[in-house]
């Protein structure tokens, strides 16, 4: 028996990431890319076929016979839209881990969580859907990641941490012990997180300060 194919939504730079990873993966095969251009419906991405826009979701559900999917893209201000679109439609978001990295048997995942080579997942940490935990980033004990949350490389997170939903945090960001992130925010490269951040804003340094609104 085959491999379950999957819908792989968006063809961009971060599309190419989650392929290695779910070939690496080997749980799956991918169905077809999507696009937001609908010109480029046909052609063909890394070897596989532009099936169609979020638009033909119905459409490509019967063509390739699955109704599994992978967002594929790290825009954070359409990631929480389409894979709730997705969901809304009957389709089912799949997890890809590489296997290369470290994840707990007690960690708890949610739905379209990707886990990148080289990342340590710790125990007892609550992980949400549509979560991109990228190379070699560290999701300490205890800590709680909310839904859309995008963590870049090299992020390490402290026991206890809670990230709240549709937040970005940057290369090599670190967030001590027991402090939170609230929703909508953007956490700049680098950054030490040693106090709570509130909700809707950018912050960046070390100690992080909040610098501005975030826009999303």
């Amino acid at each position: 028996m085959g491999k379950e194919k999957i819908v792989l939504v968006g063809n961009g730079q971060h599309a190419r990431v989650v392929l290695y990873n779910l070939k690496m993966q080997g749980l799956y095969d991918v169905a077809c890319f999507t696009t937001h251009d609908s010109e480029l419906v046909g052609s063909v991405y890394e070897g596989y076929e532009i099936g169609g826009t979020d638009a033909d979701i119905d459409m490509l559900r019967e063509k390739y016979h699955t109704n599994k999917f992978f967002i594929a893209f790290g825009d954070m201000k359409k990631r929480k839209k389409v894979y709730e679109y997705y969901v809304s439609k009957g389709w089912e978001a799949v997890n890809i881990i590489h296997p290369d990295a470290v994840v707990s048997d007690e960690a708890l995942l949610g739905k379209g969580v990707l886990i990148e080579c080289g990342c340590l997942i710790t125990p007892n940490p609550v992980i949400g859907n549509n979560v991109v935990v990228n190379t070699g980033s560290q999701v300490n004990h205890d800590n709680i990641i909310e839904d859309h949350v995008y963590i870049a490389s090299g992020v390490i997170l402290s026991g206890g941490v809670t990230i709240r939903e549709n937040t970005l945090l940057d290369d090599g960001v670190i967030v001590t012990l027991g402090h939170t992130v609230e929703k909508n925010c953007l956490i700049g490269a680098g950054a030490v997180v040693t106090k709570d951040i509130p909700e809707n804003v950018i912050a960046y340094g070390s100690p992080a300060k909040m610098i501005r609104d975030n826009d999303y």
